[in-house]
Order: C-alpha cells, then sequence, then structure tokens
C-alpha cells in the first residue's frame, strides 16, 4: 500500500510540474517550436530585459502584489488577533463574512467592486476616473485579507493564552506582550499568510480585469491579449523567472516552518529574540524591496510633460513591431514626443461597450465596428471628429463613406474591414461537405466544432443558414434563430472568441467561425487549415472605424493619432501584422504581396456583392438577443 501511495505521489508531481520544465527548457530554446529542442541560448532573457513594456508591466505586477500583501499582513494579522478574542459563536460568524472574498467567484467580486468604484468615484466624490491605481490595489488587498486572517488564526489557537496574561503581569504593556510574545508564536503564519497572498495577487487577471483604469496596468491582463498570435519566446523566459521568485518564496516560507518547529524545543528566551529577528529581516527586505519597485514604476509612470493618450481597441489589433513588422505605436510617438499612448484591449464589441458605458476610465480613441458604432452615435457616446485634424482622411475609399451607421461620416474614420466565413482543416474535413453554413452543424465533425461566444455574430450565423435577415427584429424569428443554436450544441466542441487561435491551430478543433484577417492569421501557423465564404447563403461584412468616446480627455490628440493610422504606408504597414483589409486602396502598395493579393483578405466584387453588414438593434431587441444566447448557452 505505501509503494502504491508513494507511485501516485510522484506521478502526482510529475503531471504537475510537467508543464513547468516544459516552459523553463522552451525559454532557454533556440528556435520557436517547443516541441524541439534545437539548442541553448540565452537571447530571450536579453530580449526580455530589453522590452521597456514588458517589464513596466512585471514591474506593475509586483508593486502591486508587494503593496497589497504588506497591507494585508498587517490588516488581516490584528483582524486575526481581534476575531480570536471573540467569544465563540460570534467569532464563527465573522470568519464566515471573512471567508466571503475567497469563496465568491472572481467574476462576481470583479464586476461587484467594479460597479462600487465606479458609482462611489463619479457619484459621491465626482471623479471622472473612478478605475485607477488605487481602486486596483484595493480590491487586491480585499481578496488577499483573507490568507491572511486564515494562515495566522490556525498559530493563535495553539498558543496558551496564559503567556500574554504572565507578560503583562511581568510589566508589559498590551501592546509590549503583542510584540514580544504573541508576534513571535504567530509569525510562521504571518509569512505563510503573505507569501500565500503575494502569489494570489501576482497571478490575478478576473479581478484585476474588471477594477483596472488605462493608468496602470497588470501582466496578467496584458497576457491575455496574446492569445491571438504565437507567443514569443521572450514570454517564456518572463514566467521562468516568476516561478522562480514564486518556488523561492515557498522553499523560504517551508524553512521559516521548519525553523519555528525546532525553536519550539529550544528555550523561549532564544526563540523569541530569534524570531524576531528573522521577522524584522524579512519586513526590511519586504520594505526596501516596495521601495524600489515603487521607484522604477513612478518613472516609467510619471511623464508630466507628455499628454497620455488612452487607446482602446481590439486584442492583437495593431502592429507591435513584432514578426519584423512596424511598431505604430511606436512609430507615433516618435512623431509626437509629446505624446504618450497608453494602449489596452477588448475581445468584443459588447465586452468594449459595457465597460465604455459603465464609465470610470478615460478613452481617448476607440475602434468598434459598425453596428455598435450606430449604438454608440444613438446613446451619445461618441464625440464629432474635427476632420481638420484629419487630413488623411481623403484617402478613405469612398465606398468606406457615407455608411449606414455614421451616413453624415462626423463621427468615425474606417481602420479596417473584412468578412466573416468558417475556418475548416483541410486534413479532417472532406471538401465535398465544405459548402455553406450547415457545415457548423454536421454531426460528422461532432465535438470539433467551434462556435462564436457572443450573440451578435452567433444569431448571424443561425440567420444566414435560415435565411432570415440578419438585422430582423421579428421576436418569431430570432426565436428559430435561438432554436437552432441550441440544436447544434449537441456537436459543438465550446464558445470561443479569441481562444480559436490556439485551439484550430493545434487542430483540437477543425471547424469554426471566425474573421477573414484572424483566419489568414491562423493559416500562417497552421498551412493545412482553409478559408471559405458561404456565398449562396450569404455571409456579414464588417467595417471597423476609430471613434472618439465622450469621455475623452485629450481630443486634438485623439484626432493626431487617427489620422496617423489612415496614412497609406502606415496603414500598410499595420495591415501586414493583423492581416485584415484597409478601407485605403493605396496602402495595398505598402503591404506584402501575398496579402495585398489574398482573396481572403480582399476578395473580388462579385462575392463582396454577396455580404450584408449588421444594423443597428433597438435596445430591446439587443437585450433579447442577449437573453436568447444565455438560454441556448446554459440549455
Amino acid at each position: 500500500m505505501k509503494r502504491t501511495n508513494r507511485i501516485l505521489t510522484v506521478l502526482i508531481f510529475i503531471f504537475l510540474y510537467i508543464p513547468m520544465v516544459v516552459l523553463i527548457v522552451a525559454s532557454f530554446n533556440t528556435g520557436k517550436d517547443i516541441t524541439e529542442f534545437e539548442g541553448f541560448t540565452l537571447q530571450q532573457y536579453a530580449s526580455l530585459f530589453r522590452d521597456e513594456d514588458l517589464l513596466t508591466l512585471l514591474g506593475n505586477s509586483l508593486l502591486i502584489a508587494v503593496l497589497s500583501t504588506m497591507i494585508s499582513v498587517v490588516f488581516g494579522t490584528v483582524a486575526a488577533v481581534g476575531i480570536h478574542n471573540l467569544k465563540p459563536r460570534l467569532r464563527k460568524t465573522v470568519m464566515s463574512i471573512t471567508n466571503i472574498p475567497m469563496t465568491n467567484p472572481d467574476i462576481v467580486t470583479g464586476v461587484s467592486l467594479s460597479l462600487l468604484f465606479v458609482f462611489v468615484g463619479s457619484n459621491l466624490l465626482g471623479q471622472r476616473d473612478s478605475l485607477t491605481f488605487w481602486t486596483l490595489l484595493i480590491a487586491h488587498i480585499t481578496f488577499n485579507l483573507p490568507y491572511i486572517i486564515l494562515n495566522v488564526m490556525p498559530k493563535l489557537h495553539q498558543m496558551d493564552r496564559s503567556l500574554t496574561d504572565a507578560a503583562m503581569d511581568l510589566g508589559c504593556t498590551p501592546f509590549q506582550s503583542f510584540y514580544k510574545v504573541t508576534l513571535p508564536e504567530i509569525l510562521p503564519g504571518i509569512v505563510s499568510g503573505g507569501i500565500m497572498a503575494f502569489t494570489m495577487s501576482l497571478d490575478d487577471f478576473v479581478i484585476s480585469y474588471f477594477v483596472t483604469g488605462f493608468d496602470f496596468v497588470t501582466l496578467p491582463v496584458e497576457i491575455y491579449t496574446y492569445t491571438k498570435k504565437p507567443i514569443q519566446p521572450k514570454i517564456y523566459a518572463m514566467f521562468t523567472l516568476l516561478f522562480i521568485l514564486i518556488f523561492i518564496l515557498m522553499v523560504t516560507m517551508n524553512l521559516l516552518q521548519l525553523r519555528a518547529d525546532q525553536q519550539k524545543k529550544a528555550k523561549r528566551a532564544v526563540s523569541d529574540s530569534r524570531g524576531m529577528r528573522m521577522f524584522k529581516r524579512i519586513c526590511a527586505g519586504v520594505a526596501v524591496l516596495a521601495v524600489l519597485i515603487g521607484l522604477f514604476a513612478f518613472i516609467g509612470m510619471t511623464r508630466q510633460d507628455k499628454i497620455t493618450l488612452n487607446v482602446y481597441n481590439w486584442g492583437m489589433n495593431i502592429a507591435d513591431g513584432s514578426d519584423g513588422t512596424m511598431d505604430i505605436i511606436a512609430a507615433f510617438e516618435e512623431a509626437y514626443p509629446n505624446i504618450d499612448v497608453q494602449y489596452s484591449t477588448y475581445e468584443s464589441n459588447e465586452s468594449m461597450y459595457s465597460k465604455l458605458k459603465n464609465g470610470g476610465i478615460t478613452v481617448d480613441v476607440v475602434i468598434p465596428s459598425d453596428y455598435m458604432i450606430a449604438r454608440m452615435i444613438d446613446e451619445g457616446m461618441l464625440l464629432e471628429l474635427d476632420f481638420a485634424n484629419i487630413p488623411n482622411y481623403s484617402h478613405i475609399d469612398d465606398s468606406f463613406k457615407n455608411t449606414s451607421f455614421d451616413p453624415e461620416n462626423k463621427y468615425s474614420v474606417p481602420y479596417t474591414w473584412g468578412t466573416v466565413g468558417i475556418i475548416y482543416n483541410t486534413k479532417h474535413v472532406d471538401e465535398a461537405d465544405v459548402t455553406g453554413w450547415e457545415l457548423l452543424w454536421n454531426e460528422k465533425y461532432e465535438g470539433k466544432i467551434l462556435m462564436f461566444d457572443n450573440s451578435r455574430d452567433a444569431f448571424g450565423v443561425a440567420a444566414y443558414e435560415l435565411g432570415i435577415d440578419v438585422n430582423t427584429t421579428d421576436e418569431a424569428e430570432l426565436e428559430r434563430c435561438a432554436q437552432l443554436l441550441k440544436k447544434q450544441k449537441s456537436v459543438l466542441q465550446q464558445y470561443v472568441m479569441d481562444q480559436i487561435y490556439s485551439t484550430m491551430e493545434n487542430e483540437e478543433a477543425w471547424i469554426a467561425p471566425y474573421y477573414a484577417g484572424d483566419a489568414m492569421l491562423m493559416m500562417d501557423s497552421n498551412p493545412d487549415l482553409a478559408f471559405y465564404l458561404p456565398e449562396e447563403d450569404g455571409f456579414n461584412l464588417f467595417i471597423d472605424s476609430m471613434c472618439i468616446p465622450t469621455c475623452c480627455k485629450e481630443k486634438k490628440a485623439a484626432e493626431l493619432f487617427i489620422n496617423f493610422l489612415s496614412d497609406p504606408e502606415i496603414s500598410g504597414a499595420n495591415m501586414d501584422y493583423i492581416c485584415y483589409a484597409s478601407p485605403i486602396s493605396e496602402a495595398r502598395n505598402y503591404m506584402e504581396e501575398y496579402l495585398a493579393q489574398s482573396e481572403v483578405i480582399y476578395p473580388n466584387e462579385e462575392i463582396l456583392a454577396k455580404g450584408t453588414s449588421y444594423d443597428f438593434l433597438p435596445e430591446e431587441i439587443s437585450q433579447l438577443l442577449e437573453k436568447l444566447f444565455m438560454e441556448v448557452k446554459t440549455s
């Protein structure tokens, strides 16, 4: 039996640590393919330490983790002592309340804290930016506190209560009694709780996503946007360093626990002295680390002579200098040295709309799709543009002006356009089945089909399959679409958005509806993938445009940014990275030839004539779509 237990334990540890071993090995690999080790190199680490943006994000995460841990340790320890001294029944009640932030789903905690911060900041304090560094710090302290309390409480229960009474009988004040007697006894619990809180804070994404503004972004929130392209090897190097940091902390915690157990066998006075020396050293080390990180973060954040321009865009939807492409933001900042661009991303029109509608952040430039622009215009969420600051608007093709969503060209400048079709794996999908949208319901490929995880695109696909107007407001027709989507669930693997990249590229799934530009990215990574437009059924033809929301603070700088992106050469270089079509014909002269000539990105006029755009739907219909889609997903 013991041998079996040992074997199971070893297997469990192998299962847990093999992914980390693969990651560490990949960080030293000269090749980009993690399945083949081509040679040893430290180049990835050199690239990491040359990347100022990544180091700033890492510094942000460490700063938040250290500060929230230190504050949580102080308040959590005091709270634990207070709770320990309560009557048993009251103590149990308070502990149940204390555990709520830890047991509550992260998404519920994140949304509730976001709503609270926006309400207090906007309505009570009159602040325009309710979501800032301070709201992020408060949120991290909130979910860290229970970990401190839960680790300190057992140490208080193990402690002999008569020790503190004896100390005060010998002349100690209550504070001296706590400092000299109680603190050394509970120190291992404080340290273990602090390390746990630090790791939870460093790792957090869900809560941070909802309470983060544009002034301070952490590493996990930014890394989430890296899903559209293969992860760069320097990210492996950064993850390796973080793993080593956490590993060192965990070893330190265990050594401290071991020392505490050994000290219990020694004299009480010696134990207290050593415990306090160790506690002081830890506090000093943490304080120095916090000061250093804070200094670097402050230097990076403090640019009083510059205008800060907050840009909100789709994930990986602007060239960043990787893959040999132009770094668009760096080029803009070089052209306008007095402007510093803060860039954040979203994964759907709906998530962007929700964050802007809830308020609490300042956004200067946002890039929604056609139907969402119409909705934002209708709800007064966009400012009219001053085209005197956007002379490059003259390069935009006439076919992208006077659109249905902005007929008077007052609020938007087209950024990209594209189509929605089906991407499939030619190795596993029979070409005879590649006809229309019905492929997404083909039982032959059960468990290998993906579907949009947003209501508008999902219902659009169902409407095309049923031959219904994609912009219908008829509730009976929308119900028919919902029924068809429910029928599809039996063959689906999952609903996805940006998760589609790894799933399709790694052949975990074989069929999915998606956007043409993103399909090109996946086809570059896996040559067995192909893309087609269901011409007979119809398909979505969309335009993403640059707009300025009403919460904008730097309107002129925003218009300069829009003008810069509308330059034909800049637009062409940008399209080389994001693989979408430019609304500027001249930009094709500056694109890679295979992209400029691609029928996936630039279908011919005959095919495009069969595409339709999404129109703005009334609020009650939009809400009905969301309700029906939720029913589909939960049925």
